[in-house]
């Protein structure tokens, strides 16, 4: 067996072929990479920011184009809230209540989501057809209190 400086020459051959197929596969990882980073493009027309604290839901904006739409909530108040999202012609503040909250069986609730804890961060994806929309807090006596709010899909 020939030597190349008291190495056997097919020991050095295998180890120059191991690190030759290293390097190949860690640039095939490199070039691979960015394509895993492509994010797919969002199906929501409309992002809204909506916080919820005692006497008010705000809507950030209060008017956004009519299909999907993301409530992004954020509770910034002291207190458990929900959000509750209704597709009427009333006016937000005139909606019926009955024993502190919004009868909310004679109404089209389109989405909700109840419980949001001081400080959560939910989000709420709904459809939402042109027209008008109160946003409301329905926990009892947290709508009456101003817990709610005018919203307008075009």
């Amino acid at each position: 067996m020939r030597r190349t400086g008291g190495v056997p020459l097919i020991v050095a051959l295998s180890v120059s072929g191991l690190i030759a197929s290293g390097c190949a596969g860690s640039g095939a990882a490199t070039t691979a990479a960015p394509a895993a980073s492509v994010a797919s493009p969002s199906t929501a027309t409309g992002s809204v920011a909506v916080e919820l604290i005692e006497g008010k839901v705000t809507p950030d904006p209060a008017t956004a184009p009519a299909g999907p739409i993301t409530f992004a909530i954020k509770n910034i108040g002291m207190n458990v809230h929900e959000f509750v999202v209704i597709k009427t012609d009333i006016k937000a503040s005139e909606l019926p209540v009955a024993d502190g909250v919004v009868d909310e069986s004679a109404l089209t609730v389109v989405g909700q989501v109840e419980n949001i804890a001081l400080r959560a961060t939910p989000t709420l994806d709904v459809e939402l057809a042109p027209g008008h929309y109160a946003l409301i807090c329905n926990i009892k006596d947290h709508y009456g209190a101003g817990m709610h709010a005018d919203f307008e899909a075009s």
